[in-house]
């Protein structure tokens, strides 16, 4: 989640910084680290492929999305790696990294993630404003995503069914272009006397889930998590997909990288 309006001029111009970025080699990832992740989730319990996006640059290192299949072709999780020095030399401004999935894998139900890396954070205000990357699982088509429109607070988007949202969620006000609306969980500590560290926020826009997105503060990934956090399930969902029940935050000393992923996704069709 980002401020919940800023203007599409600096989302543009900030979004080209990332068109701007060098690829490197996968040489500093490796399939192993995620594995790991995934077998303590559970999720690898017949045979598996990972299928990556490009890297692009981040910081002194590199980033990179993927999706994982069974031999069925179902994604049974889809995430995120960020090379250690990914952490270092991040810039002073707000940065925005499109990472494509490959076509044709997972079913195609997830379609990109959009990793953006937020320096000062964002509002509210003593809640979210700690350095930080918000990492969204998008399951539209990138030109649908970059079509969206913004809407400015107090004004509120078109929202789903509550059905189809946890509970205890929250929609804040307005919408980012380019990004959409989003729901914050009130049980999380930042929002009862703790300290933001990472939390899970769902996303909308005119009616339509269309993203999933952890967010998790640079000085959280710093601790060296090893962290698989439950999700809790909304009574029903809006369109046939592969939904995560549990999402995870961990580092892996070789090689030495970060993974924020969604994990152990379930099939349910939509009502």
């Amino acid at each position: 989640m980002k401020r919940t309006y800023r203007s599409l001029g600096l989302l543009l111009a900030v979004g080209a910084i990332s068109l701007l970025q060098a690829c490197q080699k996968d040489d500093q990832f490796s399939a192993e680290s995620n594995a790991v992740a995934l077998k303590k989730a559970g999720t690898l319990n017949n045979p598996d492929r990972t299928f990556y996006s490009p890297t692009l640059t981040v910081g002194n290192g590199v980033a990179r999305a993927w999706v994982t299949e069974n031999l069925n072709g179902e994604p049974v999780a889809v995430g995120v790696n960020l090379s250690e020095k990914a952490l270092e030399n991040l810039p002073d401004e707000p940065a925005m990294f499109t990472l494509t999935l490959p076509k044709k894998k997972g079913k195609d139900f997830y379609t990109l993630v959009e990793l953006d890396w937020n320096p000062h954070g964002h509002e509210p205000p003593h809640v979210y404003d700690l350095p930080h990357f918000d990492v969204h699982f998008y399951i539209i088509p990138d030109e649908e995503r970059m079509a969206i429109p913004p809407l400015a607070p107090p004004l509120m988007d078109e929202a789903p069914d509550s059905k189809y949202l946890p509970p205890l969620y929250i929609q804040t006000p307005g919408v980012v272009p380019q990004m959409g609306a989003h729901w914050a969980d009130v049980t999380s500590p930042e929002f009862n006397g703790g300290t933001f560290t990472r939390t899970f926020i769902w996303g909308s826009y005119d009616g339509e889930l269309i993203f999933w997105e952890p967010m998790v503060t640079r000085d959280f990934l710093l601790s060296k998590p090893d962290e698989i956090i439950n999700l809790r399930q909304p009574s029903a969902f809006q369109k046939d997909g592969y939904y995560a029940t549990q999402y995870c935050v961990t580092y892996s000393v070789s090689p030495k990288q970060y993974t924020i992923a969604l994990l152990n996704l379930q099939y349910h069709e939509g009502e």
